[in-house]
C-alpha cells in the first residue's frame, strides 16, 4: 500500500552533536526521524545505477541510486535546512559560496556473492573542488568511508564498483555509525570502505551522498 510523505517532515534534521576533527566533520543524530527514514527504505524499490554494457552491476553485486526530488517543497523549511548545512560546510571550507543539491539522492548497495574478501572495496574516487555530506542511513554499518593518499588512479567505476585496494595507502577510515552524517573535502580520495563484506550480503548498505559545489566569486 502506498505510504504518502512530505520529504521535509520525513527528513526533519536532529539535534546535532558535531566533532570536529583535522580532516574531517562528523555529526551524529543528523535526521530526527532516523528510524522512519529507515522503514521507509525497507518498503521501497530502488533503481539500478550505472547500467552499462559492462558492468558488474546486477552480476556480482546490486548498486542502486533512488532519490527524492521533493517537487513541491515548503520553501521555509528547505531553505532553514540547508542553511544548516551551509554554516557548518563554511566553517569547514571557508568558501563564500556553496552551492547543495536539493534532491535527496542515495546510494543502496548489497553484495550479490558471499566471503568477498577485505581487500575488495567500492572504487576510490575523487569529486573534484566539492565537498562531500555522506549520511550512514542503515543499522549495520560495518566499516565507513575510506579517505586515500591522493594517487594517479583511472576511474573504472562505471564498469565494476568494486576493485582491488592492496596498492593504495589509506589515510585514515571514518567509522559508519547509523545516523551519521561526515563532511570532508571532495579532493581527497575516498571510497566507501567495508570491513566484513559478509554484512552486505544479507543486508542493505545504504547511505546518502550529497554533493556540495564550492563558488569562489
Amino acid at each position: 500500500m502506498p505510504q504518502p510523505i512530505i520529504v521535509e517532515d520525513l527528513f526533519e534534521l536532529g539535534d546535532w552533536d558535531i566533532q570536529t576533527h583535522d580532516e574531517h566533520i562528523t555529526i551524529d543524530n543528523y535526521y530526527k526521524n532516523y528510524d522512519q527514514i529507515v522503514d521507509t527504505f525497507e518498503h521501497m524499490p530502488v533503481e539500478a545505477w550505472k547500467m552499462s554494457q559492462w558492468t558488474r552491476n546486477w552480476k556480482d553485486y546490486y548498486d542502486c541510486r533512488p532519490a527524492f526530488n521533493n517537487w513541491e517543497p515548503d520553501i521555509n523549511k528547505r531553505d532553514a535546512r540547508l542553511k544548516r548545512i551551509n554554516n557548518l560546510i563554511y566553517q569547514f571550507t571557508g568558501a563564500p559560496k556553496i552551492n547543495i543539491e536539493k534532491t535527496l539522492s542515495f546510494n543502496v548497495f548489497k553484495h550479490k556473492k558471499k566471503d568477498v574478501p577485505n581487500y575488495m572495496q567500492h572504487h576510490p574516487h575523487y569529486d573534484v573542488d566539492m565537498v562531500n555530506c555522506l549520511t550512514y542511513i542503515d543499522p549495520h554499518c560495518s566499516g565507513g568511508t575510506a579517505i586515500y593518499t591522493n594517487t594517479e588512479l583511472e576511474n573504472k567505476e562505471g564498469a565494476t564498483l568494486l576493485m582491488d585496494i592492496r596498492k593504495y595507502n589509506i589515510d585514515f577510515i571514518v567509522e559508519a555509525k547509523p545516523n551519521r552524517t561526515v563532511i570532508f573535502d571532495g579532493n581527497a580520495l575516498h571510497g566507501a570502505y567495508i570491513e566484513d563484506n559478509n554484512v552486505y550480503h544479507d543486508n542493505w548498505r545504504i547511505t546518502q551522498a550529497s554533493i556540495c559545489r564550492l563558488v569562489y566569486e
